[in-house]
């Protein structure tokens, strides 16, 4: 397809899917930024989507109004919380896909995606991680997991993901995984040369180099023979299960981590002995609860550990409210916002009186931990992944 008629298609699509929208504005106060953008007509998820809408209607094709279009819908974290209320409320618009969309847009037309961004995507390409992290510091990092090679022999294939490597506090997650894994003698291995999923190539617009990495992943899978994938991250469970083709993931096992710890519990080969006196709340990550209807596995693992006390945020499960990192947010910020969602969702914290935020996202740990140190509260509050939890639990 030529290039101008990919953009007349994706256009055409756009305009198809929000034809359903109203312009009720159900959807408005349900988006994150609603409370950290005031005075912004687009701060919501309807203001978003409109904004995509009326610029493709009225032919808004000049720098200036695409470069405004570019930071409207760059600044969505694609929680999905405006299709829960869309759904409860309103028509079901497919508001996410538009978004999708619209990016992919803006790619064709050169403009989008933020500046910060594009840094992540060389980085994809070139490395195949979006960290600008090279092949050889990836497999040092590795080595020192001390973790064994996916062969055939091997039951589940962890993948670690991108994160890792790069952050201190996402290799301490990674790391009690694999302690887990190890306690509980599950026959497991890693992919020594890993390739990224492709969530942010893809949450960006860049379908192609999306399709690049699925391809790649694909082969590498179908080579060693793997049936089971366990995942760190949430965005790398929901990459894998909604936007790799169904045949040729077909019996394929997918989980994260939350799920497999789950089971395990179930199976009788996990059990905790260690007291934890402790009054925990529980972040739901976006990707992982409102993506992909997964609540009941991480409270399992967590109602499982002695002493643990769970003390819900006011928005749970599939009302919670985003860390802020989704759809690529974890490489660009934005002027018009004046507070990050992390440090309201920490400030929230400290309200229903918890000592600890537990997550299982790498993404939600480190926006996280950055929240309770912007709101100085590091002596008050800590964070932690679930999985550390349990290894302490052990």
């Amino acid at each position: 397809m030529q290039e101008q008629e990919v953009k007349e298609q994706l256009k055409k699509d756009i305009l198809d899917i929000l034809a359903y929208c109203i312009n009720c504005r159900f959807c408005f106060p349900s988006c994150p930024r609603f409370d950290i953008t005031p005075g912004e007509s687009y701060q919501g998820s309807s203001g978003i989507t409109r904004s995509l809408y009326y610029a493709i209607k009225w032919g808004l094709d000049d720098k200036e109004s695409l470069n405004e279009l570019r930071d409207i819908l760059y600044s969505c974290m694609t929680c999905k919380n405006c299709e829960v209320a869309c759904k409860k409320l309103s028509t079901a618009t497919k508001l996410m896909d538009a978004v999708e969309k619209g990016r992919q847009l803006l790619i064709e037309e050169m403009i989008g995606p933020m500046p910060e961004q594009k840094r992540a995507l060389e980085s994809l390409e070139r490395y195949s991680n979006p960290y600008g992290m090279p092949p050889s510091e990836r497999k040092d990092w590795i080595k020192g997991l001390g973790t064994p090679s996916f062969s055939k022999e091997t039951e589940v294939l962890f993948y670690v993901g991108c994160t890792a490597p790069h952050d201190p506090a996402v290799d301490k997650m990674a790391k009690a995984v694999v302690k887990l894994l190890q306690q509980t003698k599950v026959k497991f291995g890693i992919i020594e040369d890993e390739i990224c999923c492709g969530n942010p190539s893809l949450k960006m617009g860049e379908v192609l180099l999306f399709e690049d990495l699925r391809e790649k992943n694909l082969n590498q899978f179908q080579e060693l023979g793997v049936k089971h994938i366990v995942t760190l991250s949430p965005h790398c469970y929901d990459i894998f299960m909604n936007r790799y083709p169904e045949e040729a993931m077909k019996g394929v096992k997918v989980q994260h981590y939350t799920q497999f710890l789950a089971d395990l519990i179930d199976q009788k080969k996990l059990a905790f002995k260690s007291k934890i006196e402790k009054k925990v709340t529980y972040q739901d990550p976006c990707y992982l609860g409102r993506h992909n209807d997964i609540y009941d596995a991480p409270r399992k693992v967590l109602h499982n550990i002695p002493g643990i006390k769970l003390v819900e945020f006011p928005q749970a499960r599939i009302d919670s409210v985003c860390c802020g990192g989704g759809g690529g947010r974890m490489w660009a910020d934005f002027e018009s916002e004046i507070e990050r969602i992390a440090n309201l969702r920490v400030k929230e914290a400290l309200e229903i009186g918890v000592e600890m935020i537990v997550t299982a996202c790498p993404w939600c740990l480190i926006n996280m931990i950055d929240g309770v140190k912007s709101v100085n509260v590091e002596d008050k509050l800590a964070v932690k992944d679930l999985a550390e939890l349990c290894v302490e639990a052990l």
